[in-house]
This record gives C-alpha cells, sequence and structure tokens, in this order.
C-alpha cells in the first residue's frame, strides 16, 4: 500500500514538473526534491531520481532505490539516468555562473 503511495506522489511530481517546464514553481519542486533527497541520503545537490541512477549504477542497490528504480522506469524509460544529466548540466550552470 505504502508503495502504490509513494509511485502516486512520483508520478504528480513527474507530471507537474514537466507541465511547470523551467518555471519559478518547478525550480522549487527541483528544490524540494534535493531537500527530500538530502534528508534520505545525507548526500546533497542531486535529486532522488538522480541518486537513484546513481545508487543503480554502482550495482546491487538497496531495496528501496531498486523499487524506485522500477516504478519511476515505468513512467519514463531511462528516467535516473537523464536525471543525472540534468542534475549534471544545473551543477556545471553553477559552476560556470560562480567562476
Amino acid at each position: 500500500m505504502i508503495w502504490l503511495l509513494i509511485f502516486t506522489i512520483l508520478a504528480v511530481l513527474v507530471i507537474t514538473n514537466r507541465i511547470a517546464g523551467k518555471t519559478y514553481v518547478a525550480r522549487v519542486l527541483y528544490a524540494f526534491d534535493v531537500f527530500c533527497c538530502a534528508l534520505m541520503t545525507q548526500e546533497n545537490g542531486v535529486s532522488i531520481s538522480a541518486e537513484c541512477g546513481l545508487y543503480w549504477r554502482r550495482g546491487n542497490p538497496p531495496v528501496f532505490w531498486s523499487l524506485l528504480h522500477r516504478m519511476l522506469k515505468m513512467l519514463q524509460k531511462d528516467h535516473c539516468e537523464l536525471a543525472i544529466a540534468s542534475d549534471l548540466e544545473r551543477a556545471q550552470a553553477a559552476v560556470k555562473a560562480l567562476s
């Protein structure tokens, strides 16, 4: 039951983020995503989807991350890899802006 709730929340966030595009709402949703990821993993600066993809890349991910990867993959093929690329692009833009 809890997995259905998590899946529904993720689906709503993904759809909302796509609709919002590059608006203020999308940036706030992304910041919330990164905040939640920091709470869950103590890693900062990456989204939950990117962190999920990184666990998957390392191999043998914990059960939660494996199930999350499957759910995200149902929503969008290569979702986690696209999230990693997007987070990397944001980080590179931030470095450029701060240099």
